[in-house]
């Protein structure tokens, strides 16, 4: 009898909550991680799937925390408080959910070349019934990457402070270019020599996300030269260096 109303009880509580299958899949950005001079900045997006069969609506909250992890240490260095994403649309079964790029601002300096493990867990929250996760498993995502000390990485103001990052610099082989808050399919990234001559074009550099490129600087001589960003209508140009 005690075991028949047990169950009947736990089949009542799941009737009254909200069932929901959130899947943390990504993190997107950052890619790396650079110190900063006092404070380290770095941009922040991640990418959740609804693995239900039904829709989580619009209005629903998604809940967040991330955390950064110095592997060799064992050590958290960065645990905020959890953060809140307001769902502007339904996220339909089986879809994807890209949260916004987010500027995250850290106290923290490392000094030095530091392999880092960054986390993301998220939950659904704010249902008329409080919500019940159906598989808490796939709630978590985490992803190596390096925090690196400060190269003297260039960073240039673009017109509406969205600001590009390069790195290394100098560059030996390759040459990374971060643009926070890209315009969709509106980039194009060239690098030229003092005379304005283009030595790598557009459509030789290699899109890694929608926010992060890659050139090859290998076959170029050492040397100064002009990085030319656009980003819609903004333009931006920053001194690099090639050095092998």
């Amino acid at each position: 009898m005690k075991k028949t109303l047990t169950l009947l009880f736990l089949a009542l509580t799941t009737a009254l909550y909200a069932q929901v299958d959130l899947a943390v899949v990504s993190i997107d950005l950052p890619t790396y991680i650079k110190d900063g001079q006092t404070n380290t900045v770095f941009p922040l997006q991640f990418t959740c799937k609804n693995n239900d069969t039904k829709a989580i609506n619009a209005g629903d909250t998604i809940i967040f925390n991330f955390y950064a992890i110095d592997i060799a240490a064992s050590k958290i260095v960065i645990a905020p408080s959890a953060l809140l994403l307001i769902l502007n649309s339904e996220i339909a079964p089986q879809a994807n959910f890209s949260s916004p790029t987010l500027n995250v601002t850290s106290p923290t300096v490392m000094g030095k070349n530091t392999d880092m493990r960054l986390g993301i867990a998220a939950y659904v929250f704010n249902r008329t019934a409080p919500p019940v996760d159906a598989d808490s498993t796939d709630n978590i995502f985490f992803r190596d990457m390096t925090w690196e000390k400060n190269y003297g990485a260039s960073v240039a103001s673009i017109a509406s402070n969205q600001d590009i990052t390069v790195y290394p610099n100098p560059a030996v082989n390759e040459m990374n270019v971060q643009v926070f808050a890209a315009q969709a399919n509106a980039v194009s990234i060239e690098l030229m020599d003092l005379t304005g001559k283009a030595v790598v074009r557009n459509d030789e550099v290699n899109t890694i996300t929608p926010n992060s490129y890659n050139l090859n600087t290998e076959g170029l001589e050492n040397g100064i030269y002009l990085l030319k960003v656009t980003n819609g209508d903004e333009v931006s140009t920053t001194k690099v260096t090639v050095s092998h």
